[in-house]
């Protein structure tokens, strides 16, 4: 039961480099200037045959907002635009595309600077084969353009 990403920002999940390049996504209010946040991935916690370990990440992304308002996620050979689910004063909830039966969606939680990242795959051909992982840790403003 291999997982298959043939997403480029869902890769992380079995090559730590790219994880590194990641998601490009972060807070913001929807107005016109433009922000760029870093990421440091903490831990990640993978399900599998009913169990959930985790392990610690050194890691780091970069996320920005462009200045049109929307999100971009970056990787070292491409950049994926994030679709905004819900931003308000605690949360910004942002929703990573991906091209196999499941979902990607990172949530920030902004008082906090901490982040929480789920990504969740299903394969019902063969219902042991679902899989999850959480991936945690902290962002902080880069910069603002």
């Amino acid at each position: 039961m291999a997982r298959r990403h043939p997403h480029p920002l869902t890769a992380h999940f079995t090559r730590p480099k790219a994880l590194l390049t990641l998601v490009c996504a972060l807070l913001g209010t929807g107005t016109a200037a433009a922000f760029e946040y870093l990421l440091t991935f903490e831990q990640v916690c993978s399900y599998q045959n009913r169990a959930f370990p985790c392990k610690p990440s050194q890691s780091t992304a970069t996320l920005r907002q462009r200045p049109d308002g929307k999100w971009i996620g970056v990787n070292a050979t491409s950049e994926t635009e994030l679709r905004q689910v819900k931003n308000d004063e605690n949360v910004l909830v942002l929703q990573i595309p991906v091209s196999y039966s499941g979902s990607s969606e990172l949530s920030l939680m902004k008082k906090t600077g901490r982040f929480f990242w789920s990504e969740f795959s299903y394969e019902f051909t063969n219902p042991k084969a679902d899989e999850a992982t959480i991936t945690v840790g902290r962002f902080a403003l880069k910069q603002q353009q």
